[in-house]
């Protein structure tokens, strides 16, 4: 479990760094882009296309670093009113559910990813940008999703088996997020 939650540390901060990457280009370039249609009258081609991309890869790659903290919104109101071995078992059937629709989401986005990379998709608009690898980090962000969803899953299903072996853990999948 251990060597898990390192792989999910170190994919999810990798991603996570991408998807701020993208964040700190999609910020500079529309406020320099809007400084200069402002001031100058002359906006920069491409920075819409630029930040419609961006969107995309802050989105799904962000999505793991954001689950990894447990900063997805949750509403525990019912949840924490139960004993605690109930509530791992709500934690394993909610992540569950997640795992399945990221998935039902993943299949068809990997299929389209397949089909735009063999044509090289590109996106027209004012300036011609290749969407293609968009379309495959959209794809490989869910499938990363879905997989931090059934892995929590089982963290939460070990809770709910043994109950006495997630409560000493509270940092790893299958503890309950602390309340704030």
């Amino acid at each position: 479990m251990k060597l898990l939650q390192r792989l999910e540390n170190w994919l999810s901060s990798a991603t996570g760094a991408t998807a701020t990457l993208f964040l700190v280009v999609m910020m500079l370039a529309t406020t320099v882009d809007a400084t200069l249609r402002f001031f100058f009258n002359r906006p920069i081609a491409g920075v819409f296309e630029v930040a419609e991309i961006a969107m995309v890869v802050l989105v799904f790659f962000g999505l793991g670093w954001t689950q990894q903290d447990h900063k997805h919104i949750r509403a525990t109101m019912l949840i924490e009113r139960l004993p605690r071995r109930a509530q791992h078992l709500f934690d394993a059937l909610a992540w569950a559910a997640c795992a399945l629709f990221l998935v039902v989401l993943a299949a068809p986005a990997s299929k389209a990813a397949l089909e735009s990379f063999a044509m090289r998709e590109f996106r027209w608009g004012v300036v011609q940008m290749p969407i293609w690898w968009v379309k495959i980090i959209l794809a490989v962000g869910l499938w990363l999703g879905a997989l931090q969803m059934v892995y929590h899953l089982a963290g939460s299903l070990r809770a709910f088996l043994l109950p006495g072996a997630a409560d000493t853990d509270r940092n790893g999948p299958s503890a309950t997020p602390p309340q704030h």
